[in-house]
């Protein structure tokens, strides 16, 4: 199922620096972008590639890859538009897709819909040739893979998992529509039916704590 979105709401990106990848080497203190599937409920704040895991930092776009050692990579940004730039030049794309185990999650894909593949050393994206629905294990919350973040020491998860729940710290924001009771109820449906069309995928900041 492709959950790609149709509405975005804005986030200002700064132009990359183009400065090589730089280790955090201490507390990730910045937030990050909580995608949200309109479709499955679910809130992710991890970016599947191929061969590793990235959060997006909610003021400026930029991807740190979160598996491994935290490492910045000032020069892969992710828009407003949820495109990804490396160098300043079209990457591909940040959406919600089915992994291999039946679960939303996020992929950064390219203009043909296969994974993209990072040189981790760089940031340089290839086509990995593996399709979503071929990756198992997928990540969502980052606080499973941050090293070290003052939102995920004391608070549960910083974000939802697949199953869309919020956990202790999770993504905030507002919802678009007030949800009748009752899954299937007729007023539910029509809601949903009005809405799909217009939005599929959100991005929130990360939940401040208490």
């Amino acid at each position: 199922m492709n959950h790609k979105s149709n509405l975005r709401i804005a986030l200002t990106v700064l132009v990359s620096s183009l400065l090589p990848a730089t280790a955090f080497g201490g507390v990730i203190d910045e937030d990050w972008v909580i995608f949200e599937d309109f479709v499955s409920g679910a809130e992710c704040g991890i970016i599947n590639a191929s061969n590793a895991e990235f959060i997006a930092l909610f003021d400026t776009g930029t991807m740190v890859i979160v598996s491994g050692a935290d490492t910045r990579f000032d020069e892969l940004i992710v828009t407003s538009d949820d495109e990804v730039l490396f160098n300043g030049q079209p990457s591909g794309f940040v959406e919600f897709l089915d992994d291999g185990d039946g679960l939303p999650a996020v992929f950064w894909t390219t203009l043909v819909g296969t994974i993209v593949e990072v040189d981790t050393l760089t940031g340089e994206p290839f086509d990995s040739g593996i399709l979503p629905e071929d990756r198992i294990n997928t990540g969502c919350d980052a606080c499973d893979f941050i090293d070290d973040s003052i939102a995920c020491d004391d608070f549960g998860n910083g974000d939802g998992g697949n199953n869309g729940g919020g956990g202790n710290g999770g993504g905030g924001g507002d919802v678009f529509f007030p949800v009748p009771c009752g899954a299937f109820s007729p007023a539910t449906l029509v809601l949903l039916t009005l809405a799909l069309p217009f939005a599929k995928m959100r991005r929130t900041r990360r939940r401040q704590p208490n």
